[in-house]
């Protein structure tokens, strides 16, 4: 097994004696690189199957900052020429097109008829008004940025209305952005462009007079938090927000969403019927290792009954890679299955429902179940995210793969396959 100390030393030695600072010294230790990358393929190899999960910084007796040495490893591959961006090419967010802004052009989701950041009128610049995204109508005096996160802003427009209204009736004079958080430029080695893309998305947060951004993913939150130029900003998640406004999980849809699928306390047949009496189904929260502090996952716990509440042996600081990260399901698919049936079959033995607290993580678990992840007994998981049941909209996901498979076929086939190739 490669271990992160060899990584880390195999590629120090590739800059011995590299004047950095000089094209011919970059050169020289991307020479370095490219033959290290010749010499030793199973060391390249692990650095792409990294999940850059962090998890292995839990146990680091030296405090090694695992996901930002690996990020910059994947950068100095990149930039040495031994990796491409081949695979990476829907995952371009810095560009106009990408699988999200595809997805949503193609099926007509936008959010023109709202206050946008795009339009706040004390931001300029075409930088800072494409890194926000397509531009709405403007707001005036804006001082909270509803961040959705590139799933539910594409995956689910209902929802993300809906949770945009719900802010605006908390009081709070908010606007939107479709923007990603940068982190699938990060996973691609392209190191350089996600720093420029965030700094821009900065520039036009604090240029539009924000003081809080609102984030549902934690990934994005922790995106954010290491931009340059956020400093003066709060970033707040969503669930806090919730438990301080005194709200709750819906039990009807906890209820609905477990006898649907057989387990819990309700008959199938119940699914569509509400009983106040009958106990909740048990609860176990899937913590995103990008949340290991708890931003989302303490607060989360807080919308539940404690009745119906277990935890599994990883959550908060120890929590386990979904399987999305590092995009490491380009270099190894079978990988990213395991991690994620590792996480289901950990949350599924100790409860009737796997609650997700990042959007990324249901969409990975609504994928593996599409293709065909089952538990031991062969029974497919009970999983959702938190804002299914929070919210009266929710992630369809049958319908959002189904759209996800077939606009490479339809009508707009022609075209998605020349913007995303």
């Amino acid at each position: 097994m490669t271990t992160v100390g060899e990584i880390a030393a195999a590629f120090a030695a590739c800059a011995q004696g590299c004047d950095l600072a000089t094209d011919q010294g970059s050169a020289l230790c991307g020479a370095h690189v490219a033959a290290l990358a010749h010499d030793r393929p199973a060391l390249i190899f692990a650095v792409r199957r990294c999940c850059m999960c962090a998890f292995c910084t839990q146990e680091c007796a030296a405090g090694v900052d695992a996901r930002s040495l690996f990020a910059a490893v994947r950068e100095v591959l990149a930039l040495a020429g031994v990796t491409t961006t081949d695979g990476f090419e829907s995952t371009q967010v810095d560009t106009e097109w990408h699988i999200f802004s595809v997805y949503r052009a193609v099926y007509g989701i936008n959010y023109l008829d709202l206050p946008h950041l795009g339009a706040a009128p004390e931001q300029s610049g075409e930088e800072g008004a494409a890194a926000a995204g397509d531009a709405g109508n403007p707001a005036a005096a804006p001082d909270t940025l509803f961040f959705p996160g590139c799933p539910l802003a594409s995956y689910a427009p209902e929802l993300t209305r809906e949770i945009f209204a719900w802010l605006q009736a908390c009081g709070m004079n908010v606007v939107l952005s479709e923007a990603c958080c940068g982190s699938p430029l990060k996973s691609a080695g392209l190191g350089d462009r996600a720093r420029q893309f965030k700094q821009a998305l900065a520039r036009a947060i604090t240029a539009a007079g924000i003081t809080r951004v609102v984030c549902v993913c934690p990934g994005c939150l922790d995106e954010l938090r290491e931009t340059e130029g956020m400093d003066a900003v709060e970033l707040v998640a969503l669930p806090q927000l919730l438990v301080d406004a005194g709200c709750q999980v819906n039990p009807d849809k906890l209820r609905a969403l477990a006898a649907s699928a057989g387990v819990g306390q309700l008959p199938p047949a119940a699914s569509s019927v509400s009983d106040d009496t009958a106990p909740l189904p048990t609860v176990a929260v899937c913590d995103s290792c990008h949340d290991r502090a708890g931003a989302f996952g303490n607060p989360l716990r807080e919308l539940f009954d404690d009745a119906c509440l277990r935890e599994c042996e990883h959550n908060g600081s120890d929590a386990l890679c979904c399987g999305a990260g590092g995009a490491v399901s380009l270099v190894d698919p079978a990988l990213c299955t395991q991690r994620a049936q590792r996480v289901l079959d950990e949350g599924s033995a100790h409860a009737d429902v796997v609650v997700a607290n990042c959007p990324t993580c249901s969409y990975t678990f609504a994928a593996q179940g599409r293709s065909g992840l089952v538990d031991a007994a062969g029974t497919p998981y009970v999983h959702a995210n938190y804002l299914d049941l929070m919210f009266e909209a929710s992630f369809d996901w049958d319908t959002i793969f189904s759209q996800l498979e077939g606009m490479w076929s339809g009508e707009y086939g022609p075209w998605v396959c020349q913007q995303l190739t």
